[in-house]
């Protein structure tokens, strides 16, 4: 059985179509290349056959042949990262910028990826390591520190 595409969807991928077309045009109305170097129009003209490329290709897949319905999108990850996000933002002033990265990481690690507890541990702590050697050392930045001192 063949499903027609939304017309919203195809009347989108339509008009980035006809985008990338319009900068085609003016593109090819300056110069691309002199020399070594690429000029102004270089760059318009890679994004519109691109764009162009890309539009056309989301309309012949919006008319091929669905071969299986699509299921409903699980709700669970999205509410539980979610819900680690805003922990984690809140999170912030009472145990510190480290703590917090490292719980909001692990929470992720474990809960929404599945992932081995030791390796969420290792990377989690890992990871908040670099962000506090990157943007305390490095770049001066004044991070949130909470009662461990970190």
């Amino acid at each position: 059985m063949r499903n027609r595409p939304a017309p919203g969807e195809v009347l989108l991928a339509v008009f980035f179509a006809s985008l990338g077309l319009v900068w085609i045009v003016a593109a090819l109305r300056m110069p691309l290349w002199e020399g070594f170097a690429p000029q102004t129009g270089f760059m318009p003209l890679a994004y519109g056959i691109l764009l162009t490329a890309l539009a056309v290709v989301i309309v012949a897949k919006l008319f091929m042949p669905q071969a299986t319905a699509h299921a409903e999108p699980p709700i669970r990850k999205p509410l539980i990262v979610l819900a680690a996000l805003a922990a984690g933002i809140a999170g912030l002033e009472v145990v510190g910028f480290a703590a917090s990265i490292f719980l909001l990481l692990l929470a992720l690690f474990v809960a929404v990826e599945r992932l081995p507890i030791v390796r969420s541990i290792l990377v989690a702590a890992g990871t908040a390591a670099v962000l506090l050697l990157v943007f305390r050392t490095w770049l001066g930045v004044t991070l949130p520190i909470g009662p461990l001192g970190i």
